[in-house]
């Protein structure tokens, strides 16, 4: 195994230098916490960027795990690939280019963590398409869910952005209201939403 840290050091330092958007320091302690606790078998990520959540998740999954990540953009699956590596990543890792919203219902098998850092505006979309892919007691990771803090302050939106509020608004309360989750909305980084499902009999 490569140095794990000191290679999302240098994946920090490439994000910043590119404008690529990755979590938070935050989000990676809760992510890699959540992980670590549900020891996840197969994981489901959507939003690959440079694999930096890739390489947390690889890291803090169980053993002879295997994780698919989405990501439209080929060039950043490029860059991910070359990072995940040189951290000497021995998980299965399978990256799909492509649209999540096409990809997702083609999937075959169950996941038992799904991570969700893509399309804002696409949140409760992707979580459809997934439902049916969720093994019991799986949760659902979902970043940025609030926005700029937007989301509680739709007002002191910009109006360009109220679209994506309105959905990523949905997107809570559906995971929030919905009985088949139980859901923690955590207030770093830009907002995490935690939802561990509980299964359809819970309708």
């Amino acid at each position: 195994m490569g140095d794990t840290d000191q290679v999302l050091a240098l994946m920090q330092a490439y994000a910043a230098r590119n404008h690529v958007p990755i979590i938070s320091q935050d989000g990676r302690l809760l992510l890699q916490a959540v992980a670590a606790a549900t020891q996840p078998a197969s994981v489901l990520e959507i939003g690959t960027a440079i694999g930096y959540s890739t390489l947390l998740l690889a890291a803090n999954m169980a053993p002879n795990g295997r994780i698919i990540t989405l990501e439209k953009d080929e060039g950043r699956i490029a860059v991910a690939k070359q990072f995940l590596a040189a951290a000497g990543v021995s998980t299965p890792v399978t990256m799909i280019a492509g649209d999540a919203g096409e990809i997702i219902p083609r999937l075959a098998g169950t996941f038992d963590l799904v991570f969700i850092d893509a399309a804002k505006g696409q949140y409760l979309d992707y979580l459809y398409k997934v439902m049916d892919k969720l093994s019991p007691e799986a949760v659902v990771i979902a970043d940025n869910v609030l926005f700029r803090g937007w989301v509680l302050d739709e007002q002191a939106a910009p109006r360009r952005f109220r679209t994506i509020i309105k959905r990523l608004k949905a997107y809570l309360d559906f995971v929030t209201n919905d009985l088949r989750f139980k859901t923690t909305i955590q207030p770093i980084g830009d907002g995490m939403a935690v939802s561990y499902y509980q299964g359809e009999t819970k309708q």
